[in-house]
């Protein structure tokens, strides 16, 4: 047994952030649903604006609850450390790309990268997972897809525009320097925002809402979903992004094309999927969707079309880099046997079979989100995403593991770091050999750093041989 003493002054600021500019049209009106974990939303829900290299870190960019302060006085002493680091463990951390990117006119600067690559390393995190694709857009260079506007400051309009450096080669680098794995992280199916109009047409690399459009041989929205009344999803009417099929082949293509171009042209040690489903159980009735007898042959189908894409994205994978690992985010509830109310099941409502990947060997390992969209200002949480539920969803994809991994993510930005490392310990009494924490903008807010290094992750661990 051993003492830590984390010496830190704390600077609260009070007050809510005013967006001038729409935050990627993500606009939930009110606290997310009970089992929304979409991780977007935290972003929005948080308010949090990623602070630029130079500037003085503030603890919070929104209203801070007293419940979310330490104890009084200038330093804490955690007693006694009894945790029992494993030899080796996977330690990831997501990147998303609101976390160092802003809309607000700012540039996205190499430094901000330089700065994660360090924080995480000196917290002992062995993995990021860097996303590289929100909505058809490139956070590298491009590829098969237009520069994202997000990268020169706008949410749309410099859509295609070089920020003047390349943001994956740059991390790689620092990432690599520090003994960090890095994945990229892709979202698949989401192909752009909702409400703020049509992507600007006419660059040198087509972004693929109008390749889409133009090239699947049906009809103008024949790429989209549509709902159970035969409506294609409305660009300015839908809900946070327009979603592409997955019953046309077209936009299977396209994610491998860029899958296999970021695995030719990077040392990257992964690809990570994230939003590889459905939107919701309305969807889709689009024209490459046949006609079913009854539900469950529709349901049947659907799962089909996205164990497809992971089966293919996990050969081209392969086929480039045998070591390099193919993990996918994945809905926290599998299937609801235990009748929560208000939760939905990746199963049932997204047509995402993700115990199905584990047993064929798609994926070598799953992160199921078990955690809330918005943490609650309370110690410990008091959201519906409690300890206990945790623990029987992470033993519920254990118990299915099929020989493959399951590395349960947890949510960083619980008002209280006891709740983020219960959940830890909880992940490791039950058998997980890691976990994916989200994500870098939630830790940042808390600035938990100092308390992953010396709670969580005292000492460091490689991370475990493929499966």
């Amino acid at each position: 047994m051993f003492f830590f003493a984390s010496y830190r002054w704390r600077v609260l600021t009070l007050g809510a952030i005013l967006l001038v500019i729409p935050f990627e049209a993500l606009s939930p009106r009110s606290a997310p649903a009970p089992d929304q974990v979409e991780n977007a939303l935290w972003y929005l829900w948080s308010g949090y604006v990623p602070p630029i290299p130079g500037e003085v870190p503030s603890p919070s960019r929104g209203e801070v609850s007293s419940a979310s302060v330490s104890p009084s006085g200038p330093y804490r002493v955690y007693l006694p450390l009894v945790l029992r680091a494993p030899v080796s463990e996977f330690r990831a951390l997501w990147i998303t790309r609101f976390d160092w990117t802003r809309a607000d006119g700012s540039w996205a600067r190499p430094e901000s990268l330089v700065t994660i690559a360090e924080q995480a390393a000196a917290a002992r995190f062995n993995v990021l997972l860097f996303q590289v694709r929100g909505v058809g857009d490139a956070y590298y260079t491009p590829g098969y897809e237009p520069w994202a506007a997000r990268l020169t400051g706008t949410v749309t309009r410099t859509l295609g525009t070089s920020p003047g450096f390349d943001p994956l080669r740059v991390l790689l680098d620092a990432a690599h320097a520090r003994g960090l794995q890095v994945h990229a992280y892709i979202n698949v199916y989401p192909t752009w925002l909702c409400g703020v109009g049509a992507p600007p047409d006419g660059l040198n690399l087509p972004h693929p809402f109008w390749t889409f459009s133009r090239t699947n041989g049906k009809s103008w929205s024949a790429w989209r979903v549509y709902d159970s009344s035969g409506t294609p999803m409305n660009l300015m009417t839908c809900n946070s992004y327009l979603w592409a099929t997955p019953a046309w082949s077209g936009v299977r293509e396209q994610v491998l094309r860029v899958v296999r171009d970021l695995m030719t042209r990077y040392d990257l040690d992964g690809v990570h999927l994230d939003l590889v489903r459905y939107p919701g159980r309305d969807y889709s009735y689009d024209p490459f969707t046949p006609s079913f007898r009854n539900p469950e042959e529709r349901a049947a189908w659907q799962r089909e079309q996205v164990n497809t894409m992971v089966r293919e994205v996990y050969a081209a994978v392969k086929g480039i880099r045998p070591q390099a690992w193919v993990t996918a985010a994945v809905w926290g509830v599998y299937q609801n046997r235990w009748g929560w109310p208000g939760f939905t099941s990746g199963y049932s409502d997204y047509y995402q079979d993700s115990k199905r990947w584990l047993r064929e060997g798609w994926v070598d390992a799953i992160m199921p989100m078990i955690y809330p969209a918005g943490p609650s200002a309370n110690c410990p949480d008091t959201t519906v995403w409690t300890l206990d539920r945790f623990r029987t969803l992470v033993a519920d994809f254990m118990t299915d593991a099929s020989g493959r991994y399951v590395f349960p993510g947890i949510h960083g930005g619980y008002a209280c770091f006891q709740d983020v490392l219960d959940r830890i310990e909880a992940a490791r009494s039950l058998g997980a050999r890691g976990m994916a924490i989200f994500a870098y903008g939630p830790v940042n807010l808390r600035g938990y750093w100092d308390e992953f290094a010396t709670q969580a992750y005292p000492a460091p661990a490689p991370v475990p041989p493929l499966p």
